[in-house]
């Protein structure tokens, strides 16, 4: 979830919702939801709403949805859908030896799953690191109010797990929909 509006008990921003999970809300309260499967967003105003796999349903309530470009996984079409898109593809430059990815942000969401902090690593300033903790498997790495740096390379560690990205050059730092800030680690 990425955001709220009102008092809505039990659920905060960046809280990870399970399917199936029931939310009421009061007719002047609001959720943004972010799919990370389907790439939707939902702005969802008022109604009682049951968590889906791809989407809310939403009873007595107000719904927008957009489709947001993320994750390329998990755009995955029905043969319909395949018959009917066309895909034009621009290739970024090569990433460097071990980076997986480059982040369009600066402000990197780390989904993080029951570990209870992540370490990060500027590879480019030998010994300096810090560690963020995981709330509800979520990581933000800017809630110290630290950016990441233009064209940084970082590590990310825990759980036994590394993961190495980069923050483009071009990255921003204004504020995005998580789903273009989310690293799954």
């Amino acid at each position: 979830m990425e955001d709220t509006t009102g008092t809505i008990e039990g659920v905060e921003p960046l809280d990870l919702l399970s399917e199936g999970r029931e939310i009421s809300l009061r007719p002047d309260s609001g959720l943004i939801i972010s799919y990370l499967d389907s790439c939707q967003r939902e702005n969802i105003r008022g109604g009682k709403i049951v968590i889906g796999k791809a989407q809310s349903d939403v009873t007595d309530g107000n719904v927008s949805r957009k489709r947001i470009s993320c994750d390329p996984a998990a755009l995955a079409l029905t043969p319909e859908q395949a018959n009917q898109s066309a895909t034009l593809v621009f290739r970024p430059a090569p990433l460097e030896d071990g980076v997986k990815f480059v982040m369009g942000t600066r402000r990197p969401v780390v989904i993080a799953g029951d570990l209870k902090d992540v370490l990060i690593e500027d590879l480019r300033k030998p010994g300096t690191t810090w560690s963020v903790v995981v709330v509800n498997g979520v990581a933000d790495l800017t809630a110290d109010r630290r950016i990441l740096d233009r064209g940084g390379h970082y590590r990310l560690v825990g759980g036994g797990r590394t993961l190495v990205f980069q923050i483009g050059l071009e990255a921003t730092d204004a504020p995005l929909p998580l789903l273009l800030r989310v690293i799954r680690f």
